[in-house]
């Protein structure tokens, strides 16, 4: 359960704003959001996974907490990009306070960026003496006929061989290239998780651990369907298996409580986990 509060708290102040006022298509712009709240307090700033709209995430800059007389001061910067053509945009980010099962939300007052346009007006037509056209009247001889018939028979030949052929082999065909498809990308995502984790093992951040497990949600969500680049720890357990409580309590604690881990064994869980589900996806695909 989420609750919505006012940007401005008693005890939580929260506030976002852009860097500048105008933003071009593609080009990167940056969105400072700040935090002020009492020290026993646990806030949670958006990560890769929110939806930016009408803003596309690029990336995070998370600042040390500072705290002073009991009361924390946290901020973040995104570098975010937007490829929409609207006039003027806006962005709200919510800071999330954990308190038990549930989380409070603040929200930050919402910020505009006018867009600017690198084509003010475009020409519906061009005079004609404006053209670069070269005159030729000389006749051109047609060098040869194209042979309708012919083409004809030809063309419906082959596709009524292709259709006999699909019929015939079409299913082994779509579980061939799809059980090729399912390596590949499996092969892929073992081959960024574990350059990420073995980063993450030489040098410890919750950026970077944060990095690591937005790698597994995404190629879960492209296993199994499933949205998981939007869901909680919570809700995954709820959808898919226990087996993972412990190993994604772990990966909280590194991310939301920059807690440094004693070892890496909850991402060689995650990683156990999907080589599980890529094996059950196989057999599936094969006896489909």
């Amino acid at each position: 359960m989420v609750s919505f509060l006012v940007t401005k708290a008693q005890e939580v102040s929260v506030a976002g704003r852009f860097e500048g006022d105008t933003v071009k298509l593609g080009e990167p712009i940056r969105y400072f959001l700040t935090a002020r709240y009492p020290q026993q307090y646990q806030l949670l700033f958006p990560d890769s996974t929110f939806a930016f709209t009408p803003f596309e995430f690029l990336k995070k800059q998370f600042v040390v907490t500072k705290t002073q007389n009991g009361i924390s001061y946290d901020s973040a910067v995104y570098t975010l990009a937007t490829f929409e053509i609207d006039s003027l945009q806006l962005l709200t980010l919510p800071v999330f306070r954990v308190q038990g099962q549930d989380c409070l939300t603040y929200l930050a007052r919402t910020d505009t960026v006018f867009f600017k346009e690198l084509v003010q007006t475009v020409p519906d037509s061009l005079a004609a003496n404006q053209l670069p056209l070269k005159t030729n009247t000389a006749y051109s001889p047609v060098s040869w006929i194209l042979n309708y018939p012919l083409l004809l028979i030809v063309g419906g030949g082959s596709i009524l061989l292709a259709i006999i052929g699909w019929i015939a082999f079409g299913k082994k065909i779509r579980k061939y290239f799809t059980l090729k498809r399912l390596h590949r990308s499996h092969q892929a995502f073992l081959n960024q998780f574990e350059k990420s984790v073995e980063v993450l093992k030489n040098q410890f951040s919750p950026e970077r651990a944060e990095s690591s497990v937005t790698l597994w949600k995404q190629y879960m969500e492209e296993l199994s369907a499933l949205p998981y680049t939007k869901f909680t720890s919570r809700e995954i357990l709820e959808r898919d298996s226990s087996d993972l409580k412990q190993a994604l309590q772990s990966v909280d604690r590194m991310v939301y409580g920059r807690m440094s881990p004693t070892t890496l064994d909850s991402f060689h869980q995650l990683k156990d986990f999907t080589q599980s589900r890529f094996n059950k996806k196989i057999e599936e695909v094969k006896h489909g």
